[in-house]
């Protein structure tokens, strides 16, 4: 029983005195990390980060990153090690979080100055409030312009649909070639680049068909098709954080006014006057502009205003229920 006694005394002093060693520079950090992510306590890991590290890795940005993380992933409840190597002067640590809803890796890299760089594995969750509100506000165009009109042509909403997906492929170039410019200046060159492309597209294929069908479909094409591909393809095939995330309000009235712009402007171009196409393009082009310098709720206005002026020119809404 002795003998018993003495070992057990022994063990747990060996235990204290081998405690220190296994604990390592990294998981130190982890642990520290762990715990300014839940309690915001970013001098919790200011003392591990270097000199150059701590210059991009700001109070700031930790409260941003905390946010992000905690909205979704909750809070940080443990970690373990998953790899390590070492290469090009670095010593590499790969981690992985585990939290309240999933997990996600973190890796460190330390040199002679210390932990010299921290990479996080962290993304959003698939948010589809966005995207079901733009496919929502477009139907409802599409339903309340069929109750004005009383028909439509299935050949030129699915030809509309179609010209939406080929645009939804050119018009991201203009961006790209306005790469290095102002802000200010992007946007009005990318706005008016868009404005005449859409709009003569819509000119050109209204020619002696259902301009309002085309119109309408061209909406849905943009609104629903092109919603639903890009929503799935970010959050599930690329894995990027993209879930319309934002003015939800502004999501759902810009799909809504914007699909029953392009079938009121559509339906006019069917008419052949180069004025209608230039003025619907003088309207389009300031509201892609506002929208793009962050004030959507005057570009919103614009085009409202564009969609009233097309009732307008058409002889009024009494008009297309008589049709």
């Amino acid at each position: 029983m002795k003998n018993a006694a003495v070992t057990v005394v022994l063990f747990s002093l060996l235990s204290l005195f081998l405690s220190p060693a296994l604990s390592t520079p990294q998981s130190e950090f982890m642990d520290s990390f762990i715990e300014a992510i839940n309690t915001g306590n970013y001098s919790a890991i200011e003392p591990y980060l270097s000199g150059e590290l701590r210059e991009q890795f700001t109070e700031d940005y930790f409260e941003q990153i905390r946010d992000f993380t905690l909205d979704n992933y909750g809070k940080l409840k443990g970690y373990e090690l998953t790899s390590n190597s070492t290469g090009d002067d670095l010593e590499k640590f790969e981690y992985r979080i585990y939290c309240e809803k999933g997990s996600f890796p973190v890796l460190l890299a330390y040199n002679n100055s210390g932990l010299v760089g921290i990479a996080l594995g962290i993304r959003a969750r698939p948010n589809p409030a966005g995207m079901l509100l733009m496919i929502l506000g477009s139907l409802i165009s599409l339903g309340a312009l069929y109750s004005w009109r009383r028909k439509l042509e299935t050949a030129e909403l699915v030809m509309g649909a179609g010209i939406a997906l080929v645009l939804g492929i050119i018009l991201p170039f203009y961006s790209i070639i306005t790469l290095g410019v102002s802000r200010t200046a992007s946007a009005l060159t990318v706005a008016l680049l868009t404005a005449l492309t859409v709009e003569g597209a819509k000119y050109y294929f209204s020619k002696n068909r259902d301009g309002l069908s085309l119109g309408l479909g061209l909406g849905i094409g943009q609104y629903v098709l092109l919603s639903i591909g890009t929503f799935v393809t970010t959050n599930f095939i690329l894995e990027l954080p993209v879930s319309f995330s934002g003015g939800l309000s502004y999501v759902f009235l810009s799909a809504l006014v914007f699909t029953a712009f392009h079938g009121i402007s559509a339906m006019l171009y069917s008419r052949r006057k180069v004025s209608h196409f230039l003025l619907f393009t003088a309207f389009e082009f300031p509201a892609l502009a506002l929208t793009s310098l962050g004030m959507p709720a005057v570009g919103i206005g614009v085009i409202t205003v564009a969609v009233v002026a097309g009732f307008a020119l058409n002889g009024g809404i009494k008009r297309g229920i008589a049709r």
